[in-house]
């Protein structure tokens, strides 16, 4: 499973306390955040899904120790703005 590096800012543009909850849920589930960037509607809709690097490095869900025991984790940069969506660079120019 691949994550990658949390970026400051609110770069999803979420409403005040949507990342707590978030964060809730995902640690009452057991569960991961899935990095915003590799989100298939997002930006980068080719890049391949990643968890949140900020998340596992906080938190210690079952499902990721169960990922990390499996199969590991694999460092990966972000996605680059090459790999930018059409409609987000087109809303850009």
């Amino acid at each position: 499973m691949r994550h990658l590096h949390l970026r400051p800012g609110n770069r999803m543009h979420l409403g005040p306390g949507r990342l707590r909850a978030l964060v809730t849920q995902a640690r009452e589930q057991d569960s991961y955040i899935v990095c915003h960037d590799t989100l298939p509607h997002y930006l980068y809709p080719h890049a391949k899904p990643a968890i949140c690097r900020g998340f596992a490095d906080r938190y210690r869900t079952r499902a990721l120790q169960l990922i990390e025991r499996l199969w590991g984790f694999v460092e990966v940069d972000p996605p680059q703005p090459a790999e930018q969506h059409d409609s987000q660079r087109k809303a850009d120019q």
